[in-house]
């Protein structure tokens, strides 16, 4: 047993099993949910909602969290094991590291293995259901990309280890942010209209720079088990710039959506606090060097982007 077990033993030892796989699963990112939200919206402001649908939907809904807390359990298992989680909650408050039931010691490897192989099929099969709902009509391109990004998230850290290569973890962070939009606008209406696709964009923008902050507060311990993400592999300054650039791109898609004619620019207003915030994460994050904070600062903004885009797009229902 390690030191931080030792601690934990007697704190760990009495909460229920249950209370530890959704640690693991990380149930408390419960932000993927705002994804789906917005393509159920998006659809709601189309008026392309129907019993049926909302069936499929909420079954997709929950394939969704199925597989993501899949691919969580997955990337903890591996991290377990190559000892980068070690090194990057070596130090941390206890409430921090106890959130890793594989470090205290209150999964063991086989648990956590079992519980991410069984929430994966489970998720497949929620997919699956919602398109058998739907008379399996959606477009064939649909169906293969909903069932083809779950096999890729799950070997975020595992299989081909999508994270330990260059842009591997960035562009999967963002496909399966901008998916959780795309996917309920896209087996419902059998397209992808162009604000959808801005929407989806901004989705997985803001999880990128979630992960992004995350990243850099990790980069000893990534560089260390040869996790090859931008914080990584570039000089500090250059991910500073790709920070200020990912900020910069969230007030263009912004300006885009809300110059399109489903979006009146005088709704802009409603996310005006998520621009703010993001200039807030980007001065405690590079400038003070508060990363954590910075972090938790993107939990929010992407909380209150949610609020201000389905306000925008309750009030500017198109006619």
């Amino acid at each position: 047993m390690t030191a931080v077990q030792s601690v934990l033993a007697g704190s760990v030892k009495e909460r229920p099993k249950l209370v530890s796989y959704l640690r693991l699963g990380k149930a408390r990112v419960y932000h993927y949910l705002y994804g789906w939200a917005l393509g159920v919206l998006l659809l709601w402001s189309d008026g392309l909602l129907y019993a049926g649908a909302l069936l499929a939907l909420t079954c997709m809904l929950a394939g969704t969290l199925a597989i993501q807390w899949s691919a969580s359990a997955a990337d903890d298992v591996c991290g377990f094991l190559d000892g980068s989680d070690a090194r990057n909650y070596a130090g941390r408050p206890l409430v921090t590291v106890v959130r890793k039931p594989l470090l205290t010691g209150a999964l063991a490897p086989p648990q956590a293995i079992r519980f991410a192989v069984l929430m994966w099929i489970a998720g497949m099969l929620m997919v699956a259901l919602a398109f058998g709902v739907l008379g399996w009509r959606p477009p064939v391109s649909a169906v293969v990309v909903a069932f083809a990004v779950p096999v890729l998230a799950v070997q975020y850290s595992c299989g081909i280890k999508l994270s330990y290569r260059l842009l591997g973890l960035e562009s999967t962070i963002f496909l399966t942010g901008a998916f959780t939009v795309l996917m309920p606008y896209w087996v419902v209406a059998g397209t992808v209209s162009y604000e959808t696709f801005l929407v989806g964009a901004l989705f997985g923008l803001w999880l990128l720079l979630v992960v992004s902050y995350g990243n850099a507060s990790d980069r000893l311990g990534d560089a260390g088990v040869s996790r090859r993400t931008l914080a990584v592999v570039l000089p500090p300054r250059w991910f500073a710039g790709v920070l200020h650039m990912l900020v910069a791109l969230n007030a263009v898609l912004l300006a885009l959506l809300f110059t399109t004619p489903r979006l009146s620019p005088s709704l802009v207003v409603f996310s005006a606090p998520v621009v703010l915030l993001h200039g807030l994460q980007l001065y405690l994050g590079i400038y003070r060097r508060e990363l954590r904070k910075a972090r938790f600062l993107t939990l929010i903004s992407i909380d209150l982007g949610f609020l201000g885009l389905a306000c925008a797009l309750l009030i500017g229902r198109a006619p």
